[in-house]
């Protein structure tokens, strides 16, 4: 089916996901990661603080116990303190991510930005960094720098990622008006994500909305 033979109410679809991108970007998915990040996160502090200097577990702990409070700066400036004197942990990482999810939660993107780049140039963890850049992607796109997101998201390998790559590789693609390589970023994120889960549910709807399977 060509483009130009949407009938209207397909266009109303396409519309209404475009419109629910805009208003909620990438960051819909944050609650998966924040799982990951305060098992793995916690599960790390444990790791490191039994084999190595138990300063970075206390500045860990700060990070972890000024996030709860959803407060930037105290944070934002744990997180940087870490970094700054381990930057070579796991911990420092998983605290630059938390950081960086507060951050934007609270509107200073700029400073999320900061966390995420951070997290891409020191982490020696592909599963981080590809969430780093997951995330980065989302924000770039939320500024309209939607080529640019793209690139960061064709460095992602990662298997326990890849549908979300897709699905937000879909959702660039698809506020660019690039419908055919929305459509099949939709399905391969279908095929990536579990039979049963929530994304792959949110990645067959986008990909019906387009017209997929008729």
């Amino acid at each position: 089916m060509s483009e130009s033979m949407y009938d209207l109410e397909e266009q109303e679809q396409i519309d209404s996901l475009k419109a629910w991108w805009r208003q909620y970007g990438k960051w819909v998915m944050v609650g998966t990661a924040a799982a990951l990040l305060g098992v793995g996160g916690y599960n790390g502090w444990l790791w490191y603080g039994h084999r190595q200097d138990q300063e970075a577990g206390r500045a860990f702990e700060a990070i972890r116990v000024a996030a709860r409070t959803g407060a930037v700066t105290p944070t934002l400036g744990a997180a940087r303190a870490l970094q700054s004197q381990q930057p070579d942990s796991a911990l420092a990482t998983r605290g630059a991510l938390i950081a960086a999810a507060i951050c934007h939660a609270q509107g200073k993107d700029g400073d999320a930005q900061g966390e995420l780049e951070w997290v891409v140039q020191h982490s020696r963890e592909p599963a981080l960094v590809d969430l780093a850049r997951l995330r980065l992607a989302g924000l770039l796109a939320d500024q309209k720098k939607l080529e640019p997101a793209l690139r960061l998201l064709d460095d992602n390998h990662t298997p326990d990622f890849a549908a979300l790559t897709l699905d937000l590789r879909g959702d660039i693609l698809l506020v660019l008006n690039r419908l055919p390589e929305a459509r099949a970023a939709y399905r391969s994120a279908m095929e990536k994500a579990q039979p049963m889960g929530a994304l792959h549910q949110l990645a067959q709807n986008k990909w019906e909305a387009l017209g997929g399977g008729r």
